[in-house]
C-alpha cells in the first residue's frame, strides 16, 4: 500500500505536467487588449496593448516552466459577415485527371496511352507539346495536332514533369485518342462567409473545393462567385445529407483567386454597406450559445440558434463541434445541409468561424473552422 501510494505521489505530478504541457500550444495569435488565458492552471504574461511578437514562459501554477509560447499580438480586425447564398463556378489550371480507359485502334488492338505513359488519376495536364492546355476542348484540339507522338506537360503533388505518349488513331471517330478522362472545372451552391472592407475580399466555404472523383483540391486557373436564388431544400435526415437547391444569377458578386483547405477567397465586386463586427480568436471561443447566417428559404440571410459543445484543435476545419437548436432551421432543413458550408458563426457579438460539414448520422450537429483559420 505504501509503496503504492509513493508511486501515485510521483506519477501524479508527472501526468499533471504532461498534461498541461500538451495544453499549450506553440504559438498563440491575440488581438490588441485580449489577455492570454490556459486551461489547467497555467497562466502566462504578455503585453497586449500593442502590435507586436513576443515569446514568453507559460508556467503552472505560476510557478514552474512548462513551454516557451511565440505569441503574435495583432490590430483589431472587422469584417462584415454575410450568410449570403452564392454559386460558385471555378476553372482549373490545365485539365484534371479523373479516369483511365483503353483506346481500340481501328484494327480492333487495345492500348492504353496515358497508363503506360505513367499518367495518373490525380495529375493535372497543364501543356501539350509546350503549348498551354486551357480546357477540356482545347486539350483534345492539342492532342490531335501532335499526332503520332505528343509530349506533356504534368503537375503532380509539388512537381512538374514531361512525358511523352503516342495517341491511338480511330478512323470511327476521326481523331487520336490517350485514354484519358479529365476535367475542367465544377459549380455547386455555398455560403459567403464575409467581406473584408479593409481591401474589398471575399471568403466563403471554409473548406476546400475537392474534385468529386479524384478528392483532390482543384486549382484555381478562374472563377467567379455569383448570387444564387434559393428555391428547394432536401431535409437532411439521418445517414442521408440534405442540400439546398437553387439557380445561380447573372450577378457576380466576385472573382476567386484563391482554393484553399480553408475555403475560397478573391475579390469582391462591391462591399455592403453594413457595419462590420470584430473577429474572435480560438482563445475567445467558449462552448455554449452562438448564432449562425444562412439564406436556406430564398428570403436572405437569417440568423439561427446553435450551441458550440467541443472546440478542439486540428488542422483540418474541425475546429468546432456545433449543435442546431433552433427549431425554425430544424423545421426547414433538418439541421446542417449541404450548401450551408460557409455559414458565419457570430458568438458574443464577434464573427468565430464558419460552419464547414455535417454529421452525416445526425443533421442537427456539424462542424465548423475558426475565421482565424480562413484569414490565414
Amino acid at each position: 500500500m505504501q509503496k503504492l501510494l509513493k508511486k501515485s505521489i510521483v506519477v501524479l505530478p508527472v501526468l499533471l505536467f504532461l498534461t498541461a504541457y500538451s495544453g499549450v500550444p506553440s504559438k498563440v495569435t491575440l488581438v490588441e487588449g485580449e489577455s492570454l488565458d490556459f486551461n489547467w492552471g497555467v497562466t502566462a504574461t504578455v503585453n497586449t496593448a500593442k502590435s507586436d511578437n513576443y515569446t514568453v514562459d507559460a508556467k503552472l501554477f505560476n510557478l514552474i516552466p512548462i513551454k516557451s509560447v511565440d505569441v503574435s499580438v495583432v490590430p483589431k480586425k472587422y469584417l462584415i459577415p454575410s450568410g449570403e447564398s452564392i454559386g460558385v463556378k471555378l476553372y482549373t489550371d490545365g485539365v484534371l485527371v479523373v479516369g483511365i480507359s483503353d483506346v481500340t485502334d481501328n484494327f480492333g488492338n487495345i492500348s492504353q496511352p496515358a497508363k503506360d505513359a505513367g499518367i495518373v488519376v490525380g495529375d493535372r495536364i497543364l501543356a501539350v507539346g509546350g503549348k498551354k492546355v486551357k480546357n477540356i476542348d482545347d486539350f483534345s484540339d492539342k492532342i490531335n495536332e501532335a499526332g503520332d507522338v505528343a509530349t506533356l506537360e504534368i503537375a503532380r503533388d509539388d512537381r512538374k514533369f514531361s512525358v511523352e505518349l503516342t495517341p491511338c488513331y480511330s478512323k470511327e471517330s476521326g481523331n487520336y485518342k490517350v485514354g484519358l478522362w479529365v476535367r475542367d472545372s465544377t459549380a455547386g451552391i455555398g455560403t459567403l462567409t464575409f467581406y473584408n472592407p479593409e481591401d474589398n475580399t471575399f471568403a466563403a466555404l471554409g473548406h476546400g473545393i475537392c474534385d468529386s472523383d479524384t478528392k483532390e483540391l482543384m486549382t484555381v486557373r478562374e472563377g467567379s462567385i455569383n448570387a444564387c436564388r434559393i428555391r428547394s431544400v432536401i431535409k437532411g435526415e439521418h445517414g442521408i445529407a440534405g442540400e439546398l437547391s437553387g439557380d445561380f444569377s447573372g450577378i457576380e458578386i466576385g472573382e476567386i483567386t484563391k482554393n484553399t483547405h480553408a475555403g475560397i477567397c478573391g475579390n469582391a465586386e462591391t462591399i455592403p454597406q453594413i457595419e462590420p463586427i470584430p473577429i474572435a480568436t480560438r482563445f475567445e471561443a467558449k462552448k455554449g450559445a452562438a448564432e449562425i447566417l444562412c439564406d436556406v428559404d430564398g428570403a436572405g440571410p437569417q440568423s439561427y440558434e446553435i450551441e458550440i459543445t467541443k472546440i478542439q484543435k486540428r488542422q483540418d476545419g474541425k475546429n468546432l463541434v456545433l449543435k442546431v437548436t433552433d427549431d425554425r432551421l430544424i423545421n426547414k432543413t433538418g439541421g446542417i445541409v449541404q450548401g450551408m458550408s460557409g455559414s458565419p458563426i457570430i458568438q458574443n457579438g464577434k464573427l468565430l468561424g464558419a460552419v464547414t460539414h455535417v454529421f452525416v448520422n445526425d443533421p442537427t450537429r456539424g462542424y465548423g473552422i475558426f475565421i482565424e483559420n480562413m484569414l490565414e
